[in-house]
């Protein structure tokens, strides 16, 4: 019984310690959570301290911040780069040191009113103002600020960028179109551009070539202008653009507005823009220059036309002179010409071919009538005066200014590959390449036909003689290409 009495006292006791105790547990408790969330909220406002210090100081735009006062408080390293000030010299100045000197009221008279509560919605835009370095020179900078208070007071922090070299741009972009537009706009040539085939834009001077007044011309179509056989013209090319070609140039009749008829010279190419594509042109009015041309043209013929008939006179009096040979000259101008073709010269260069042709034994002129058509066999001294024919023609042809080397055929078209012609021998290279075709040429036509001291030994015993002689005294190119024009390609010579 005594000791359940005890057990029970002491129960008892307990129960009242723990009954007293328990307030003060709980305060402890209360107590060590609450520095367990300061602790905690330190940790927090210094790891966020961090972040926002990795940020602005990381940032290439100035951040600064100030107080209500104008006072800098927050000073960044990309402040420090366009400012040029350290974070120790900024921070206590006043913000008023950053500015021109005709800025600083405005912006006082500006923080006032916001202080007042007047101009709040000025804060967190953007805007454009100039600043000024520790050096002291001004730049253009944009500026977006907001405010903030705390239990230390009420602070800004703005947001600048440097904007210098936008603006250079900007305003190098500007003096280049400004130029661009005024050589357009002022261009001896008329501009226009075009899309779909309508208009967009046509300079002065392409209105005054049509006629037009100041933007009459946008809005009208191509057909409105160019003259309908024209058009198809207009249409290939502007398909050539689409199909890749970097540009065109042709040339087309315009009718302008009075009704009258130009003619243009016209260079376009395609540019993309906005993800479309449009022709931009350049054209003249070349309607004197074609004119010009026609005429120039005109006489020209006239010119070639005397030529030609000059060179027959040559010829005509060398086979006056000698009878048996009339026709000579032609047909060797015409073999040659066959054989230039044969080889790949152009048109021009087998013109070339026929004029020497035609000239080719002008020096006969030279030659004693009697000893050119003596029937009979020649002596020494007599073939003598007939080798100098070739001489004597270059001396006649050398002063006149062909656009050929036909003194030079005439001078060399006895000579042979092996150096056995004459008058001075030459050898293979040596030789124009026009001398060796008139070589083969005079002979297979000198043989075939007849002569005063022989009948005609017919076109096979001439090519025989070029077979014979292929690559020896007779050009090898030369040769083949004559005996596949004869063998192969049934050419004749015409009477």
């Amino acid at each position: 019984a005594i000791e359940v009495m005890r057990a029970g006292a002491h129960d008892f006791v307990m129960k009242d310690h723990l009954k007293r105790l328990a307030p003060v547990l709980k305060r402890e408790i209360d107590e060590a959570a609450k520095r367990r969330s300061h602790r905690l909220a330190e940790v927090a406002l210094r790891n966020s301290e961090a972040r926002y210090r990795a940020i602005t100081q990381s940032a290439t735009d100035a951040i600064v911040t100030s107080d209500e006062e104008g006072i800098i408080r927050g000073w960044n390293i990309g402040a420090r780069k366009i400012f040029g000030y350290s974070e120790a010299e900024a921070i206590g100045q006043p913000l008023t040191m950053l500015m021109p000197q005709r800025f600083k009221e405005r912006h006082l008279k500006g923080m006032n009113r916001v202080l007042t509560g007047g101009a709040s919605h000025t804060l967190g835009a953007m805007v454009t103002v100039h600043g000024l370095t520790k050096s002291g020179n001004e730049f253009p900078l944009e500026l977006s600020q907001s405010q903030w208070e705390t239990n230390e007071g009420r602070f800004f922090t703005g947001i600048i960028h440097d904007i210098s070299k936008r603006e250079k741009s900007e305003q190098s972009l500007q003096v280049s179109e400004e130029r661009f537009r005024a050589l357009i706009e002022q261009s001896l040539a008329g501009i226009y551009i075009s899309k779909d085939g309508v208009y967009q834009y046509a300079n002065p001077r392409m209105e005054q070539l049509l006629g037009y007044g100041p933007g009459n011309l946008v809005g009208l179509r191509v057909e409105d202008i160019v003259v309908e056989d024209d058009l198809a013209i207009v249409i290939a090319e502007r398909e050539k653009l689409k199909d890749g070609a970097i540009s065109t140039a042709f040339e087309v009749r315009a009718r302008r507005k009075d009704g009258s008829i130009i003619t243009l010279g016209v260079q376009g190419s395609l540019y993309k823009f906005d993800s479309t594509s449009a022709t931009i042109g350049m054209a003249q009015d070349i309607s004197d220059k074609k004119q010009a041309e026609e005429e120039i043209a005109h006489h020209v013929s006239q010119l070639e036309a005397a030529f030609k008939s000059t060179v027959k006179v040559a010829t005509t009096l060398v086979e006056m002179r000698d009878p048996y040979t009339a026709g000579h000259q032609r047909r060797v101008a015409q073999v040659a010409v066959a054989i230039g073709a044969e080889l790949g010269f152009d048109a021009h260069r087998q013109e070339g071919l026929g004029v020497a042709g035609y000239l080719h034994d002008v020096g006969k002129i030279t030659i004693p009538a009697e000893i050119l058509s003596k029937p009979g066999k020649i002596t020494a001294i007599e073939f003598q005066l007939i080798q100098c024919h070739a001489q004597l023609g270059y001396e006649v042809l050398k002063n006149i200014e062909f656009r050929w080397p036909v003194a030079e055929v005439a001078l060399q078209h006895h000579e042979r590959l092996d150096g056995s012609g004459y008058p001075q021998g030459l050898k293979g290279e040596a030789i124009l390449l026009e001398a060796r075709i008139m070589a083969v040429a005079d002979v297979v036509e000198a043989m075939s036909s007849h002569r005063p001291y022989r009948a005609g030994l017919g076109i096979e015993a001439a090519l025989a003689e070029i077979e014979r002689g292929r690559g020896t005294v007779y050009d090898p190119d030369v040769s083949d290409a004559c005996l596949r024009l004869f063998r192969e390609k049934g050419f004749t010579i015409a009477e």
